[in-house]
């Protein structure tokens, strides 16, 4: 039995990957889930997952990556799948400027399905093709800094850990916003405190305690 194996788990973590037909979501999910990639693959039809474990502060996570279909028949499908998902990665074709100026229409796509612990990112992938991008580094930069996102380039075909690297990063980022709203931030003397939910039920019930 692996050290994994002997760790505590916590709840499972949903991650969709959305964006235009052609860009690679499959090859994504199924190279960092330790499948090979392949040139011929056929497009996504509906959605649907595969699961890896991951380990953050030896403690395992269960990460289930959905694939969904870019074809803009299934959009509205789409929004079946969105719902529940703690992560959501936009991805385009670094060589496809179409497929990286889709980006906001995925992004509306996302409109009131998200919860706010919910982190958003962009991944440009087929890096490996660079000498024929169509978008350069900096507008990716700028695109994901204007927006308050996390961002990468990589290579479903060349860079299996790059992407295994980011996604353990974007759970991380997941873990950190959802404790953030597990906190009360409240004023005293001038300062500000914040405390978990539980705290603050206490610090209320202390406040109302009669002199």
């Amino acid at each position: 039995m692996s050290k994994i194996e002997n760790l505590p788990q916590e709840e499972s973590i949903k991650i969709i990957l959305l964006g235009n037909a052609g860009t690679g979501k499959t090859n994504l999910i199924n190279v960092c889930c330790d499948y090979k990639f392949s040139d011929k693959i056929e497009s996504t039809l509906a959605a649907s997952y595969l699961e890896k474990i991951i380990k953050i502060n030896n403690i395992k996570y269960s990460i289930k990556l959905w694939d969904t279909a870019g074809q803009e028949a299934y959009h509205s499908l789409n929004k079946l799948f969105i719902k529940g998902s703690k992560i959501c990665i936009l991805v385009y074709d670094i060589t496809k400027r179409e497929s990286f100026e889709a980006l906001d229409e995925w992004e509306k796509t996302l409109e009131g399905l998200l919860g706010k612990e919910t982190v958003l990112a962009i991944v440009g992938n087929k890096n490996d093709l660079y000498l024929n991008e169509a978008v350069k580094d900096s507008e990716e930069e700028e695109y994901a800094k204007k927006k308050g996102i996390l961002h990468c380039r990589t290579s479903a075909k060349q860079d299996k850990i790059g992407f295994q690297i980011f996604l353990q990063k974007l759970v991380e980022e997941y873990l950190y916003k959802r404790k953030i709203n597990e906190w009360v931030f409240i004023e005293k003397d001038n300062e500000i405190f914040n405390l978990s939910k539980d705290s603050y039920q206490q610090y209320k019930k202390v406040k109302k305690k009669p002199c």
